[in-house]
């Protein structure tokens, strides 16, 4: 029988063996048993031409797994769009954002995106298959399902808050227990937000600064060379009708992807 010096021995060296793991580590284990959202394996992104986008880009890189995508630029109506798929029918996930600008606006997702089957490639990727953007616009009650957090702008407060949101999702009494929960947006995360960097608030999708991912509007003609101020003044309102219609691109080396609001 082993006496109480080895007993105490053993227990020290077994305790010694033990690597200590961060709280937002073991939530991520958690998720991979209790939600079925493996941390090492991307979510799922139900719009065909913006998961193949994101599949030539972590192929290309062969970059760490998370974030899904790193968006950069005008990348507001490019999170509405994806969310707004992500909490309607017939995806019916759940969603975390966490938002440091105080800038995503929840009303925007009930009508944030439309069906509009176009894909863009970047010319040296032609080869890259033609997909359609299959949207599903949220209803006010799909709402109900995104739960959105708005951390001071400081790294800590941002991880804090990020941590909190997945413990919530893991042990919390909300209404979304039957959902899948997709995973975490995060919004202003900082410097190096997209690229995975050690130290930096990392979420399925992150939104800065910084990302592989650029949104802007599609480009629209300038005035005609030599147009006086009276002709530009007389077309303003004609060329502001062209620019709220135009489509938004996502642009990275290794192609894009177009979409339209409605």
């Amino acid at each position: 029988m082993m006496d109480a010096a080895a007993a105490k021995h053993v227990g020290a060296r077994l305790l010694g063996e033990i690597e200590e793991g961060s709280l937002e580590e073991l939530l991520d284990a958690l998720r991979v048993n209790l939600i079925g959202g493996p941390s090492n394996i991307r979510p799922h992104i139900p719009i065909p031409a913006l998961a193949s986008l994101a599949s030539r880009y972590h192929n290309a890189v062969k970059s760490a797994p998370p974030p899904v995508l790193s968006v950069s630029g005008r990348y507001l109506p490019l999170l509405y769009h994806l969310v707004s798929t992500l909490i309607a029918e017939p995806q019916n996930y759940t969603v975390v954002v966490v938002d440091a600008e105080g800038r995503f606006d929840v009303t925007r997702l009930v009508a944030a995106s439309a069906p509009f089957p176009h894909h863009h490639s970047n010319p040296s990727h032609d080869s890259s298959p033609s997909s359609t953007s299959n949207s599903y616009p949220a209803k006010p009650s799909d709402l109900r399902h995104l739960y959105v957090y708005r951390p001071g702008r400081g790294q800590d407060q941002i991880r804090a808050a990020v941590a909190a949101a997945r413990e919530w999702m893991v042990y919390g009494t909300h209404g979304s227990r039957a959902r899948e929960w997709w995973g975490t947006v995060v919004i202003g995360a900082g410097a190096g937000a997209g690229a995975g960097t050690s130290g930096i608030v990392k979420g399925d999708v992150n939104a800065g600064w910084k990302g592989w991912l650029r949104v802007e509007r599609e480009e629209v003609a300038g005035f005609a060379a030599g147009a006086s101020v009276e002709e530009a003044l007389r077309d303003r309102g004609r060329r502001q009708e062209v620019v709220d219609g135009t489509s938004w691109v996502a642009s990275s080396r290794v192609g894009g992807y177009v979409w339209k609001d409605v």
